[in-house]
């Protein structure tokens, strides 16, 4: 009997992969940096947000950790020429390809920083009316974003935090615009949230650093999605996600 054809489809595979691919966002202070530093090294850091320091120091003692620092912060308003960004941007991927073959653990700090760097490579200076090819843009940074996903590292996306704009309309004289809600949201692409595979929510009050978990992927994501928990650490947190996994699994 010939053996079925089944063209290009492939048989799923049933492996665990002890790794978590997530992204954090939340306030300065928050603890997203200190929670991806928990996670097993080598580590490797692509930072946009230069505030390793006074965070960093410990955690090296412990692990081997990696830094690439980029120098892109053009102060609103200004126009830059547009190859410096394409040139950082190639820079960026060809770094980020190197710490994957090499880390076991790779962070975007942040990745509001990585989209900020991109959009500028891709379009330069905002033009009112202009048309951008946004498709184009995100797709390059989906590539990216998916490469992991093909390997069994952890890979953290750090996003901060911006102020929620909403269309308006004035009481009195009806006119249309945009105004503050009051609300903070993540700053970065809105793709990410899809893309990776568990989204955590970093608060702190009073001294106490809270996780909220949105959508989780792992054998134990129903026990941890949709929850709070307080003062968790990677490799716990890492544990909850993949129960029949130890402590030295991640470390």
């Amino acid at each position: 009997m010939s053996k079925a054809n089944t063209g290009n489809f492939v048989k799923a595979s049933d492996t665990i992969k002890n790794r978590i691919i997530g992204a954090s966002y939340g306030e300065p202070g928050s603890g997203k940096t200190s929670f991806w530093l928990g996670a097993p090294g080598p580590i490797y850091i692509q930072s946009f947000d230069k505030g390793l320091e006074g965070v960093v120091e410990p955690y090296t003692k412990e692990k081997d950790i990696q830094v690439c620092e980029y120098d892109w912060s053009p102060a609103p308003g200004t126009e830059l020429d547009q190859s410096e960004a394409i040139d950082l941007r190639d820079r960026f991927s060809e770094d980020f390809e190197l710490a994957l073959s090499k880390g076991r653990t790779v962070i975007w700090d942040t990745e509001t920083g990585v989209w900020g760097l991109f959009k500028y490579a891709e379009f330069g200076v905002s033009e009112k009316g202009k048309p951008q090819d946004w498709d184009s843009l995100k797709q390059r940074c989906r590539r990216l974003i998916n490469l992991p996903k093909a390997l069994d590292i952890n890979f953290g996306l750090i996003q901060s935090l911006k102020n929620e704009w909403v269309p308006s309309v004035n009481k009195k004289t009806g006119a249309t615009g945009i105004t503050q809600s009051g609300n903070r949201i993540r700053a970065g692409m809105d793709d990410v949230e899809s893309l990776v595979h568990v989204n955590i929510e970093h608060s702190r009050k009073n001294g106490e650093f809270s996780l909220a978990i949105g959508k989780s992927r792992g054998p134990g994501s129903r026990d941890v999605q949709d929850k709070t928990f307080s003062n968790l650490s990677f490799v716990d947190f890492a544990q909850l996600v993949f129960p029949d996994s130890t402590e030295e699994d991640w470390t």
